[in-house]
This record gives C-alpha cells, sequence and structure tokens, in this order.
C-alpha cells in the first residue's frame, strides 16, 4: 500500500484533481464560468455540511446498516461521496477492514482526515480526491488493492450525473464488485410529493429543509453548476437492474419516503 503523501497534490496515493486539470469538468456545452462556480460551491459547503446532517440522514445510515449486516465485518468499502466521513466512519465502526473515502470535495476529505485521523494514518480510511467515474475502480483496485475487489460500494445521495453517465459508472462498479458483495444506493425521491410531504400533501417538520434544498439544486443544475438527476423507486430499481449482469436487485427497508433505497446483491 502506498504511504500518505504531503504533496498537496496527492491523497493517500491518489493524485488529486485540480479546477485547471479537471476530466469531467466543463460537460459538453457547459458554460466555464459555472463549471468554476461548482468546485466554489462545493468549498463553500464543506465546513456547513455537518451542520445540515439530520437525524434523517442518521436514519438512512441505520436503514443501510441494518440491511448489510454481516456483510460488513471485514470488508473493503467505497464509499462514494463520502462528505465528512460520517457514514466512513459508521462504516469502520461496524468492522469494515478497509474504506476507500472518495470526493470530489477537498473540503471533505479535509474533514475526513480529521475525524478519522488515526485510520487514515494505520491504512484503514484512504482519502481519494478525485470524481467518480467508471474508470476509478479499476484504478483503485490495482493501485490499492492488487487487483482485488470491493465488498460494499456505496452511493449516498452521491449519484446525481445523467443516466447514462451512472450506468457506465455503476457498470464500472459491477465489475469490481467481489462475489458476495454489495452496490448499495440511496438517492433523492424524483417526486417532490413523496421527497417533501406526507400523503395527501401534509407537510413534515423537514418540509422546509427539503423544499430548500430541492429549490438550491434546481437552480444549481438549470445554471449547470452541479447536475441532479433524480428518480423514482421504480426508476432507480431499473437502472441498477440494467447494469446487475443478472444479480438480484432489491429494495432496502426504510420509512424515508424523501429517498429510496435500493441495493444490487453479486
Amino acid at each position: 500500500m502506498q504511504s500518505y503523501e504531503s504533496d498537496a497534490r496527492m491523497v493517500s496515493g491518489v493524485e488529486a484533481v485540480s479546477e485547471a486539470d479537471q476530466p469531467a469538468e466543463p460537460a459538453p456545452g457547459a458554460r466555464k464560468p459555472w463549471a468554476k462556480l461548482r468546485f466554489r460551491s462545493w468549498d463553500i459547503s464543506a465546513p456547513f455540511y455537518r451542520w445540515t446532517y439530520i437525524d434523517v440522514a442518521h436514519q438512512l445510515d441505520e436503514d443501510l446498516f441494518a440491511y448489510l449486516g454481516p456483510r460488513v465485518q471485514g470488508a473493503v468499502v467505497a464509499d462514494c461521496g463520502c462528505g465528512p466521513g460520517v457514514v466512513t466512519e459508521k462504516f469502520l465502526n461496524h468492522g469494515a477492514a478497509r474504506v476507500m473515502a472518495i470526493d470530489v470535495n477537498a473540503g471533505m476529505l479535509r474533514q475526513v482526515e480529521d475525524r478519522l485521523a488515526q485510520a487514515v494514518a494505520n491504512g484503514q480510511v484512504t482519502p481519494v480526491h478525485q470524481p467518480v467515474t467508471a474508470a476509478l475502480f479499476p484504478n483503485l483496485s490495482e493501485q490499492f488493492l492488487e487487483g482485488d475487489g470491493f465488498d460494499v460500494v456505496l452511493f449516498k445521495r452521491s449519484l446525481y450525473v445523467k443516466r447514462e453517465q451512472a450506468r457506465a459508472i455503476l457498470s464500472a462498479v459491477m465489475a469490481q464488485l467481489n462475489t458476495g458483495g454489495v452496490l448499495a444506493v440511496v438517492h433523492g425521491e424524483r417526486s417532490l410529493r413523496r421527497y417533501a410531504f406526507k400523503d395527501g400533501w401534509k407537510p413534515t417538520r423537514y418540509t422546509p429543509y427539503h423544499l430548500f434544498n430541492r429549490l438550491i439544486s434546481k437552480v444549481s443544475e438549470k445554471l449547470r453548476i452541479n447536475q441532479y438527476t433524480l428518480y423514482t423507486q421504480e426508476e432507480l430499481l431499473t437502472l441498477l437492474a440494467e447494469v446487475a449482469l443478472g444479480h438480484q436487485v432489491e429494495t432496502i427497508p426504510s420509512a424515508q419516503r424523501a429517498y429510496n433505497l435500493a441495493a444490487v446483491l453479486a
């Protein structure tokens, strides 16, 4: 395993991507000024993310780990869009042997390194400053796992790229998933009625938060600052079935209407 590098362009041996050489930027047809704003918005959001990790998010984590159960014990995990490392830490607490904490936001990864300094130092957590692309997973396998695969790959509220790109990424994940492994996706519900309200359009105590989040995300998408592709539960299950290579696709039990939880069992 490669050692941690102090060079600012290296994070645990994986080359970081600057604004100037970010391969996914700008997207075809995107306006370059807005592409730069994407990185600025991520940097600004990083310090505030931990304060918005409300109990809905923690409940999603509980549902996820209840579903994964003993599969996490000794697992090699890819936490895609890891943010400040809240779920990365929970993977360790549930017995994961190693977690790749992947995020394009350097501010988020600094929080990972602060939160999990000992785990980073001993190699249990590998911060990876990269965009999540189809090429990332075979590269991580070769660089850190001697060609072996992953036992759990998680996309928690992080697979907002266009459907075609998401399909390519998920196909690449399936190619690197060990037998008995799990690809898990937690994704915002496309229907605003389900995302922000109870049955009959009744508000909940989270309605203002969810409406604000949806508004900001849609404005960012409109300005081409961020992508924000959403799915209904049926659409998400269909997407996963397309990449599952005949493996079982199923929903992850959860009472959270605002998010769809689904998995592929390799």
